[in-house]
């Protein structure tokens, strides 16, 4: 799978391997939408996922999906807005307030680079790492970040590890990861809206 192509890259800046994740290590996937990244990368590890969708409908399949694959016992569908993660708010089951102790974030055209970036941050333990797919000719392994700049990355208390491309069978695909590399300020994640109308970047 090309998110997998990537583990060399990462290891390589420091940043956490996919193969590096155990049973005690939390995963998040922020809009999972019909599964991918999160409900493939689920079947992949052993480490418990949290999926998270605001559309009913998508929820609905997912759980449906995670049930028919065996997977209750260590992956959780939530109905909620990505910002009320760190905080706990409005989020039930097991999942309780993640601030600080997710290992990996996984992104899927889940929204801009800025926001996608507040959302995840505050998610990240100090080892975490976000990645991201990005679009086709955006990324490549040793290319600037121009979509996540340093400053605006340093404003959360993440620093970029890099990006590589893989060849898939309907064309190529682009990742980026992203490492925890300070503490997030407490102020972040604002509210989505607000984070859409004034992004970081």
């Amino acid at each position: 799978m090309g998110f997998l192509d990537g583990e060399l890259a990462a290891s390589e800046s420091g940043g956490l391997l996919i193969s590096d994740l155990g049973d005690e290590d939390v995963a998040v996937d922020l809009g999972t939408g019909g599964g991918v990244p999160g409900l493939v990368l689920a079947t992949l590890t052993s480490c418990s996922w949290i999926l998270v969708d605001r559309g009913d409908r998508r929820v609905t399949f997912l759980r449906w999906a995670v049930r028919q694959l065996g997977l209750e016992d260590r992956v959780e569908v939530c109905l909620v807005d990505a910002v009320d993660l760190s905080t706990g708010e409005g989020v039930g089951g097991a999942t309780g307030e993640l601030r600080g102790s997710v290992s990996l974030v996984t992104a899927r055209g889940f929204a801009p680079p800025g926001p996608t970036a507040e959302c995840a941050a505050p998610l990240l333990s100090e080892q975490g790492v976000l990645v991201v797919s990005e679009p086709p000719g955006t990324t490549r392994i040793g290319s600037e970040a121009l979509r996540w700049p340093t400053e605006g990355l340093a404003k959360l208390g993440l620093r970029d590890l890099g990006g590589w491309t893989c060849d898939l069978a309907d064309g190529p695909a682009g990742y980026r990861a992203i490492a925890r590399g300070g503490s997030c300020p407490d102020r972040f994640p604002r509210r989505f809206a607000r984070q859409m109308a004034d992004p970081l970047f």
